[in-house]
């Protein structure tokens, strides 16, 4: 049988044709899974994003929920400020001031006669 040196130049030629293919196949691959990486890694920010939104807004309606609290408080203490009745509390005043006077007068005049 003799050795036919262009069929192993024919065979090393389809093969090396097979492994360029292969290559650029492999190659268009490689750039397509880097297309879909990055589509990964941008779904991946919006997602941070998100959350970090969503902490945000977490936040702000704890501070509105506190705030609202404090405004009920508020015109609780303020109603029951106004039902105090404040000419009652004026005449008061003025009775203790008279009284407070007279019983100071003769808590003076006690002590002058102590200490003489």
């Amino acid at each position: 049988m003799p050795f036919d040196r262009s069929y192993v130049r024919e065979n090393r030629e389809s093969q090396l044709q097979e492994c360029s293919s292969k290559i650029e196949q492999r190659q268009v691959q490689i750039h397509d899974l880097g297309i879909a990486i990055e589509r990964v890694r941008e779904t991946i920010a919006n997602i941070d994003k998100e959350i970090n939104e969503s902490g945000a807004s977490v936040s702000s309606l704890r501070e509105n929920i506190r705030v609202r609290k404090l405004m009920r408080d508020i015109a609780a203490t303020k109603a029951e400020i106004d039902s105090h009745d404040m000419e009652e509390a004026a005449k008061f005043k003025r009775n203790f001031e008279n009284k407070y006077n007279i019983e100071k007068q003769k808590e003076t005049e006690l002590q002058s006669k102590v200490c003489a």
